[in-house]
Parts: C-alpha cells; sequence; structure tokens
C-alpha cells in the first residue's frame, strides 16, 4: 500500500487558508501538513502572510521571519514552485502595504474627527482613541485627535459621562462653557446649563480652568463653576445622582435633599418645589432604580413625614 502524501500547489492552501476549500479537500491538506513538520511550518508561513493582509495590525506578528523562510525555500525549489511562490509574495506584498496605508489615513485622518448628537434619548460611543462617551439627551460631541494633533479635543454641549483612555503624552480635554477639563485616564461626568458648568469625578484625576483659576479633582469630588464667581471651590459629592441617565439609578448617600430634588426635576421634567431651606438641606440614604416619580415621593414622604401637593405646574412638598 503507498501512504505516499502528494505535494500541495500553493494556491491550493491559501484557498484553504481563506476557507475556500470543500471539506474533502481541507482534509487532504491537513493531512499533508501533519505528514512532515516542514509542510506545517509552510502552511504557517503563508497563514502568518496573510493574517498581515488582513491589517491586524495591533498584534507583533513576525513577518519578517516568514519572509525569510519563504525566501530560503525559494532557493531551494524548482523553476515552477519559485514562479508560484513569487506570484505569492508580491500579491501578499501589495496587500499589506494598501492596507496598512488605508488603516493609517482612516485613523489619523479621517476617523480622528467625529461629531455626533443626542435627541430624546441617551447616546453611547467608543471615540477613535478608545475612550467612551456617553452623552444625555439634547446633548452634542466634536472629536479631535490622532496622529498629528498633540492632544485629543472635545468640544462638549449639555451633558456626558466619559471614561478617558489613558495616553500620557496627548492629554484629554473638555471645552464647554469657556471652562476647560483635563485628564490623562479618568472616568468623570460633565454638565454644562446655561453659564453654569458642573464636574463630578468617578475615578482618577481631573484639573479644572477657567478663566486663569486651576483646580483639581480627585474621585468622589466635583466643582460647580459661575461665570461670575470666583475662586473655584471644590466640595465632596455625596452618592451617583449624576449618572442617571445611562445608569437608570438614583443612588443617595447622605445626599442633601436639595440634590436629589433638582436631578428628580431634570429626569422626569417635573417642578418638584420645597420652600422650607432646613428641609432642602436635609440629608437621605437610599437608592432608586426604575420606580416612578410618584413611587420616590412617596419614599420621600415616609421618610422626612412630608405631605405631597400636586399641582398644576408644580408639585410641593410641605
Amino acid at each position: 500500500m503507498n501512504n505516499k502524501i502528494k505535494p500541495i500547489k500553493e494556491g491550493m492552501l491559501v484557498s484553504y487558508l481563506l476557507g475556500e476549500l470543500s471539506q474533502v479537500d481541507g482534509l487532504v491538506v491537513e493531512s499533508w501538513a501533519k505528514a512532515h513538520p516542514d509542510h506545517q511550518r509552510q502552511l504557517e508561513d503563508f497563514k502568518t502572510i496573510l493574517e498581515n493582509g488582513k491589517l491586524q495590525h495591533y498584534e507583533e506578528v513576525d513577518a519578517h521571519l516568514a519572509l525569510e523562510r519563504l525566501n530560503h525555500r525559494l532557493s531551494n525549489a524548482g523553476p515552477s514552485n519559485a514562479i508560484r511562490y513569487n506570484w505569492i509574495l508580491k500579491i501578499a506584498a501589495i496587500l499589506l502595504v494598501l492596507t496598512g496605508c488605508g488603516i493609517f489615513f482612516y485613523q489619523n485622518l479621517i476617523a480622528n474627527k467625529v461629531h455626533f448628537n443626542s435627541q430624546s434619548a441617551t447616546v453611547s460611543r467608543i471615540l477613535p482613541d478608545g475612550s467612551t462617551a456617553i452623552l444625555n439627551e439634547r446633548s452634542s460631541l466634536s472629536f479631535v485627535g490622532g496622529f498629528f494633533e498633540h492632544n485629543r479635543v472635545v468640544k462638549l454641549k449639555g451633558e456626558g459621562f466619559f471614561k478617558v483612555k489613558a495616553d500620557k503624552n496627548k492629554p484629554f480635554i473638555i471645552m464647554i462653557n469657556n471652562v476647560k477639563v483635563s485628564v490623562v485616564g479618568t472616568a468623570f461626568n460633565v454638565r454644562g446649563e446655561g453659564s453654569s458648568t458642573e464636574v463630578i469625578v468617578e475615578s482618577g484625576l481631573v484639573n479644572v480652568n477657567h478663566g486663569g483659576d486651576s483646580i483639581s479633582l480627585s474621585a468622589g469630588e466635583k466643582v460647580e463653576i459661575d461665570q461670575t464667581i470666583r475662586p473655584l471651590v471644590k466640595s465632596k459629592n455625596n452618592g451617583q445622582l449624576y449618572n442617571f441617565y445611562y445608569s437608570g439609578e438614583l443612588i443617595c448617600n447622605s445626599t442633601p435633599l436639595s440634590e436629589l430634588v433638582e436631578v428628580l426635576n431634570r429626569k422626569f421634567k417635573s417642578n418638584i418645589v420645597i420652600q422650607d431651606q432646613d428641609l432642602l438641606r436635609k440629608t437621605i440614604t437610599t437608592k432608586f432604580k426604575n420606580e416612578s416619580l410618584q413611587e420616590i415621593l412617596e419614599v420621600i414622604a415616609d421618610t422626612f413625614r412630608l405631605q405631597v401637593e400636586y399641582g398644576e405646574h408644580s408639585i410641593k412638598l410641605n
């Protein structure tokens, strides 16, 4: 019985790697590769070149070593085999150059300039640098950054949460209401309403600059900026009310009732009024998720022994 493995044409190997062979021909190639270590290496060399041609540019693939092995094999191959090898190498080289140029220009000239906005719903996007941006409704964002830029710059209107991918060589800068927020890699929320701006830091370190005045915020701190008030003063942020628009939760941790009421008015587009200043300063620790406004107000009323008065244009807590 003759167990000699028949030689495989290079074109068949390429078709195998591209998944274009039938199941029967695929088994033939696999048997051929298992028959001798040189066969397996030859198949791996073709795979390396083709993978580079598919632009897997984030992986460190030793294409040069693969090409050297192929060139060595060429020098020992017959004329017909050499022609076929040269044809494969030329195609792979062309693919590698064209696709490499395409990725470079796309990532550094096109993809690194983006603009998007939200209308009546929250919008989440991965920015070209790998950072995450989540816009609250009725907000907009423009991003510019790339190989030829020294910074990653965002122009924001409205409100957004950012989880920034660290890059010490290219600071991530947000411009809003003449306020400059600079970071390297961190997570924070920025909201601009009228001439007022609020920055709340979830993790990392954030630098805020306005009118020559600068302040640094760390996790759990915030600053509220008014165009006419100096200097910048930071304070502790109790709870996680700022992320209600994308988390669906209202987390209070010794949070002043005034802050909770403010967020409820934004979330439900309501007009809740508390005239007693002492009551506004009282704090609450609780968590709401997916409750209606009425259910939340009932909890607040039970907690502080209040009455809820539903009017035509406002809701009063007495």
